[in-house]
């Protein structure tokens, strides 16, 4: 019984469960060569090799090949996140209020690209899918007018570090190759998209994460509660390695190379910012990492299918705070409303929109994302109440918070 919970957890290559770090780096130079020690041997991949042997469930692969293959990867989503951060690919936040608007992979005026287009019409939204027909490898190639800029959230940017570390550690050709497994990209949302295949082991965040890891830093539970617009109710990061003294730092579009501490003061200043007069009571337990997914590339790709949208959109329309009322939302405070249960096809047709209208809310994590609907003078974000449920599901159970901007508040 021993050898058998021995063998659920830590690092396993070919069924082989590793203890001698050692030897595997040895065996590595001998698969890869001897222009590939210096990697093989420097610090990133040191730390991956002894947090993963550490590791308190199986991180398993079929081969040694396999296992290279994944460390690489790593190596080049960290280089990707390191320049999206740093500005060496110019990407930042999008401003619905005051501009830029979104875009990705073009410098014109019209924002669109001969390599992607909005999913949602009007190009409103950070949210994406490749041209029908578009080479993947052309559509990604982080070229000055061509896949950037980008102006988009943190979601997108951390897809785009999954796209841009498969070709930055693999080489054009296996990019291509793997790209054509899974299809169509997507920058923005999280269903469907092809990123999450290579996201899709959980891991305990009780263990000392790897480097590359997605981590999620959630903000204080109720921010959209206080700011529904707002663009921090949490980060996609990544786990981007040790310091010299070795602490921890993250990174996500917004935050570069934090530690944990001040990824925290980053996120209760901005719940400060945009949830005044609302405070954090204990910043070390309402702001904290939720979500943690081992980043590597599957031994069996999945092929997404393309986000479904709406043939005839909806523009909406806003209901009186009488009717809201009358409709079973509660009076946060004025000109916030909630509904704690409703169903997706009831605020629908509340608001006159349908579940195709929806579109993901911004800085959501990986799981149990957020919807969000923005109607003329209100804004409209439902959070699901089963996690797994289908985000187009009408009569999936959500909670809904709707906020109306001050022209709106009539009785």
């Amino acid at each position: 019984m021993a050898n058998e919970a021995l063998l659920e957890r830590g690092l396993l290559i070919g069924g082989a469960l590793i203890r001698d770090i050692e030897q595997l780096k040895k065996d590595l130079v001998d698969l890869a060569g001897k222009d590939q020690e210096d990697v093989i041997r420097g610090g990133l991949a040191d730390e991956i090799m002894i947090a993963s042997v550490a590791a308190s469930q199986a991180i398993s692969f079929p081969s040694l090949q396999h296992f290279w293959e994944n460390l690489l990867f790593r190596i080049g989503a960290i280089a990707s996140m390191t320049a999206l951060t740093s500005g060496v690919y110019d990407c930042d936040y999008y401003d619905p209020t005051v501009g830029p608007e979104p875009r990705l992979g073009t410098t014109g005026d019209s924002r669109v690209s001969e390599y992607w287009e909005f999913i949602t019409p009007g190009g409103t939204d950070a949210e994406w899918q490749q041209v029908t027909g578009a080479d993947s490898l052309a559509a990604i190639k982080p070229e000055e007018g061509h896949t950037l800029p980008f102006r988009g959230e943190c979601a997108g940017a951390f897809q785009l570090t999954v796209f841009w570390g498969l070709l930055n550690g693999l080489g054009p050709d296996r990019f291509s190759q793997i790209a054509g497994q899974f299809g169509t990209m997507l920058v923005g949302p999280w269903t469907d998209n092809p990123a999450t295949d290579f996201m899709a082991e959980k891991a305990s965040l009780q263990d000392p994460p790897i480097p590359g890891d997605y981590m999620y830093f959630k903000n204080k539970d109720d921010y959209l509660e206080w700011a529904p617009d707002g663009f921090w109710q949490g980060l996609n990061a990544m786990y981007m390695g040790k310091d010299m003294l070795g602490t921890r730092h993250y990174s996500g579009m917004g935050a570069s190379w934090l530690s944990e501490q001040n990824l925290r003061a980053s996120l209760v200043n901005a719940y400060y910012h945009d949830c005044y007069p609302h405070t954090v009571n204990c910043p070390l337990e309402e702001v904290r990492f939720t979500i943690r997914r081992l980043l590597q590339v599957p031994t069996g790709i999945t092929k997404h299918a393309m986000p479904l949208r709406s043939a005839h959109p909806s523009k909406g329309s806003v209901p009186t705070t009488t009717t809201l009322l009358a409709q079973g939302y509660q009076a946060l405070s004025r000109g916030t409303f909630e509904n704690p249960r409703t169903t997706v096809v009831e605020c629908a047709e509340l608001f006159g929109i349908t579940a195709l209208d929806l579109h993901q809310q911004q800085s959501t994590g990986l799981e149990n994302p957020d919807m969000r609907f923005d109607a003329p003078g209100a804004s409209i974000v439902l959070t699901y109440h089963d996690p797994e449920d289908d985000r187009r599901n009408p009569q999936a159970v959500v909670r809904v918070i709707v906020r109306l901007r001050p022209e709106t508040f009539a009785f």
